[in-house]
């Protein structure tokens, strides 16, 4: 594979080129203590916390990203798939956005980059596979130069199997594959920083169109069959496709001024290329999956491919007064939106210049601390506003915003669906707020969340963007319960939704997952941990799913969920190496052969899973 080419050759490059950083004199130890990283958020803030990298075992064995965030996102159940938030999720800023977000949860984060301060090579090769012919690999490679620069290469590249019409687990349905290059730099005297990241995001999606509906074989969860690849068949004929990719680039500076005062610069460039193709379009169009009225076409294919490009450039000053973290800041954004088959869904070079800055009060223990974060557009029209408290146990959240609407619900035309629209700006007002008490090894934490949404905007039935006149009132009571013995340790969070627009916002109104974990040591010296997660949403009409936007739309009709899952797992270190064993849906079959996600999407079928790390210090 080019990409663990492209790995191997890195590392044995910096191998051989750069000497190992050594003091003669001394024996040094290489392990997780000697490798650190910071993350770019603390040093905005000025603090100089450092991390090490995670070699426990805890949550280890979960496979995929949308386990790790305990299943609050809606997808097309397969590993990879196109996805949303079930709960409410804060916006970054104010700024324009593309609209289109169903593959973000996948992408790079900047916010998440490790940049890194290593005394010996470090290397992290991580492996994962599936017995439905999913497979995992990461690769990390960081090194520095001298004691003040550091270069990291990061790559990651994996497949989900097609769960239905297919004759075996090679028939891929998502390949994804994404790699960052970043380097950073302190001079030494501590007064320049420097954090450079070029990533790039490639993830394609093959599109089924859920479940081909037949006359002789019901699709009902009572009837379900337990071997989908032999006996369900996709809407769509295979070509059919949805493809996101992303390159970008991204850089930090900072420049200590006299008696700690700050400056500071970002720069971000971002361009993201968005590709849809069906070959036999003719023949595709007419299964409900593509939700359109009969269309003509000059020929049988219908090709999409449109890049969204952005340039932001922020600077502003920052410092610390009487306990008190202060920053503000200017940022002007120019964005372009180009189209090489439609002339009517681009955009000119538009630009945005924002005014903005954060106070935040940290107590001498970090860990409680009051800050409040915003930024305003230049003309006020909107803004973002977020504000977090956290002290002795309560934790609070207030967070209000007026942004623009995404470009794609504006404007857009591929040919077939289109549409010319003057949305209003959608304002958002957040508030949550949660307790956390605990006794010996018993902790509990109440929270509650309510959130308004003003001028949303969705797609209804018929594919078309509406935006409500009327407020949308979410309430969120969530319930967090855990127990931690040294031997055995439990914990559970159970949310209950309430809303006043059941018709337009869909939402399941219980929500429950359970940990429950032992451990033990075997043979006096392997320590084993053993345990299982049960996932449960109780049953509701989630949105479905549309191939030709890559969006989700509202439909009234088809439940989802509505019955839980069983994952049990087991997991151990031998040296510095992680494993874990994980039987995925292990109880498929008990009460029904499956579930839905999403309209016509079946969620993957009971799975063994196998996963190892393996890092290497020197």
């Amino acid at each position: 594979m080019r990409f663990f080419t492209l790995a191997v050759f890195f590392s044995l490059f910096v191998h051989l080129t750069y000497a190992q950083i050594l003091d003669d004199s001394t024996k040094q130890v290489y392990g997780p203590k000697s490798v650190k990283f910071r993350l770019e958020k603390d040093i905005l803030r000025n603090f100089n916390t450092e991390y090490n990298p995670d070699t426990t075992l805890e949550r280890f064995y979960k496979s995929d990203i949308l386990v790790e965030k305990n299943w609050l996102y809606q997808d097309l159940g397969n590993i990879g798939t196109a996805s949303k938030s079930i709960l409410f999720e804060e916006f970054s800023d104010a700024s324009t956005k593309l609209g289109l977000n169903t593959f973000s949860l996948y992408a790079p984060n900047v916010a998440n980059f490790r940049y890194y301060n290593t005394r010996s090579p470090y290397t992290n090769l991580s492996y994962m596979q599936g017995s439905n012919g999913h497979i995992r690999l990461d690769f990390t490679h960081s090194q520095n130069i001298n004691p003040r620069l550091n270069f990291t290469l990061n790559v990651s590249k994996y497949n989900s199997s097609k769960q239905i019409d297919a004759t075996n687990a090679e028939e891929k349905l998502i390949d994804h594959w994404s790699y960052d290059i970043s380097t950073n730099y302190s001079s030494k005297n501590k007064k320049y920083t420097f954090l450079g990241t070029f990533y790039h995001f490639n993830h394609n999606q093959k599109e089924q169109g859920g479940i081909l509906i037949k006359e002789n074989l019901s699709i009902d969860i009572k009837d379900l069959k337990s071997n989908y690849r032999r006996f369900y068949d996709s809407q769509f004929t295979d070509g059919v496709y949805n493809t996101e990719r992303w390159n970008n680039l991204h850089t930090y500076q900072q420049f200590v001024l006299k008696n700690g005062f700050q400056v500071f610069h970002v720069l971000d460039y971002e361009h993201q290329k968005h590709i849809f193709v069906d070959p036999q379009f003719a023949t595709n169009s007419t299964q409900f999956s593509y939700n359109i009225e009969p269309s003509v076409l000059d020929n049988d294919s219908l090709i999409q491919n449109f890049s969204f490009s952005v340039l932001s450039n922020k600077v502003g000053f920052k410092g610390r007064f009487k306990g008190f973290n202060y920053l503000l800041h200017a940022r002007q954004r120019f964005y372009r939106l180009d189209n090489k088959f439609s002339e009517k869904f681009k955009t000119n070079l538009k630009s945005e210049t924002f005014l903005g800055g954060s106070l935040g009060y940290y107590f001498k223990d970090s860990s409680n601390f009051l800050n409040a974060d915003a930024e305003f557009s230049a003309s006020l029209k909107n803004f973002l506003l977020n504000s977090k408290l956290s002290f002795k146990g309560l934790e609070g959240t207030f967070y209000q915003s007026v942004i623009p609407v995404g470009l794609f619900f504006d404007n857009y035309d591929n040919g077939i669906i289109g549409w010319n629209n003057s949305f209003k700006g959608l304002s958002t007002t957040h508030l949550k707020a949660g307790y956390g008490l605990k006794y010996k090894s018993l902790s509990f934490k109440p929270e509650v969340g309510n959130t308004l949404l003003g001028n949303y905007v969705y797609l209804n039935q018929k594919l078309k963007p509406i935006q409500t006149d009327s407020i949308i009132n979410i309430t969120n009571l969530i319930l967090n319960v855990a127990i931690n013995k040294p031997k055995f340790r439990a914990s559970n969070q159970f949310i209950v939704n309430i809303h006043n627009a059941k018709d337009i916002y869909k939402l399941p109104t219980l929500i429950n997952f359970t940990n429950i974990e032992f451990n033990f040591t075997y043979a006096k010296v392997l320590k084993i941990f053993v345990g299982s997660d049960v996932f449960f949403k109780s049953r509701y009409t989630a949105d479905a799913y549309s191939p030709l936007l890559n969006q989700f739309y509202l439909q009234d009709d088809f439940q989802v969920w509505g019955v839980a899952t069983v994952d049990p797992y087991m997991s151990f270190q031998v040296n510095k190496v992680r494993l874990a064993f994980k039987l995925g849906h292990a109880n498929q079959g008990l009460r029904f052969q499956g579930f839905y996600t999403t309209p016509y999407y079946l969620a993957t079928p009971r799975a063994f899973m196998f996963k190892v790390d393996w890092p290497i210090f020197d």
